[in-house]
């Protein structure tokens, strides 16, 4: 049985990086859910228009980029489909806070390939199915950009993929050494699925959205709409290199690949962590909505800023 249980995990680590590819199922249904929620009236009716009886956050439109990499249908009709989920900026070289970080010039990036599907559907040209492709691969590579670990990697390890975590012990959602898993967990797949899992709860998808929703603030909402993906990209990489790599005191997470890997628990790491993540999936949601606010509706305008509350004091008696 060790035996077995040894020859799993080996094979799990050959294949990780292809299969702990964005943030899981559950966050890309919730941005989804997010960014419905903020789009106009005219937008609405041309997403439901494309999507007939779907919705953005289902399945099989928010994660449906991931289920197609690689398939040889696929792998023809859209060559290199495989490295548009990510942008590779490298936490080891001594940027500062006002470097300017640039895509690679193949437009083969997460960044380059939402711009490309943004104008894709803004064009009378496409026939019914590839304006579903279209807006099928905008919705998951904008959840895609949130995901810090998408835009950042250190010490080639293919945006912590290579970093072993050996337990998850949360409020919420734990796993140990013996819980059976999908493929090795890593400190990347944390950020795509076992973070979510646990600032979900006992949640249901909709009332989770709902939740994260209500808590999007007007002011977030101007300055989220705000800026291009480049911009966003830049302010994740910044979230990998300064949270998702980083123990919750500030001192950085193991470089070692081997395993067993990481304990993580509620006060090394997570509970500091949830937040981040938690406010990626809104920004997500929220700048989604904007592209194709952008997109479907001529007449649409980026929330305004929210005027200043003035406080008048009560004229001394």
């Amino acid at each position: 049985m060790k035996n077995l249980i040894l020859s799993t995990m080996l094979v799990g680590a050959l294949l990780a990086p292809e299969m702990a590819l964005a943030w899981g199922p559950e966050g890309h249904t919730v941005v989804g859910d997010i960014a419905e929620h903020y789009l106009t009236p005219r937008a609405k009716r041309q997403v439901h228009k494309i999507l007939q009886e779907n919705r953005l956050g289902d399945f099989e439109i928010s994660s449906w980029p991931d289920n197609i990499r690689r398939t040889p249908e696929y792998a023809e009709r859209y060559p290199g489909n495989g490295s548009w989920h990510y942008i590779d900026f490298d936490t080891w070289l001594r940027y500062d806070e006002n470097f300017e970080l640039k895509p690679p010039p193949d437009g083969q990036n997460v960044v380059d390939q939402i711009t490309r599907w943004q104008k894709a559907l803004m064009s009378k040209d496409l026939n019914a199915e590839q304006r579903l492709d279209a807006l099928r691969f905008l919705v998951h590579f904008v959840g895609d950009l949130h995901q810090p670990l998408h835009c950042a990697f250190r010490l080639g390890d293919m945006g912590g993929n290579m970093i072993p975590v050996n337990s998850f012990t949360g409020r919420n959602y734990s796993f140990g050494p013996e819980t059976p898993m999908d493929y090795p967990p890593s400190i990347h797949s944390t950020w795509d699925e076992y973070l979510v899992l646990e600032m979900m709860g006992r949640q249901r998808r909709p009332t989770f959205a709902k939740t994260l929703i209500n808590d999007i603030s007007p002011e977030q909402l101007h300055w989220w709409s705000q800026g291009a993906p480049l911009d966003w990209a830049t302010d994740s990489y910044w979230r990998a290199r300064k949270q998702a790599y980083r123990w919750a005191n500030g001192e950085n997470l193991p470089y070692t690949w081997s395993r067993p890997g990481m304990d993580l628990t509620s006060e090394n790491y997570i509970d500091a962590r949830v937040p981040i993540a938690r406010e990626q999936l809104q920004k997500a949601g929220v700048r989604l909505a904007h592209l194709l606010n952008e997109a479907f509706d001529p007449g649409y305008a980026a929330p305004a800023k929210p005027a200043s509350k003035v406080v008048k004091e009560a004229a001394a008696p």
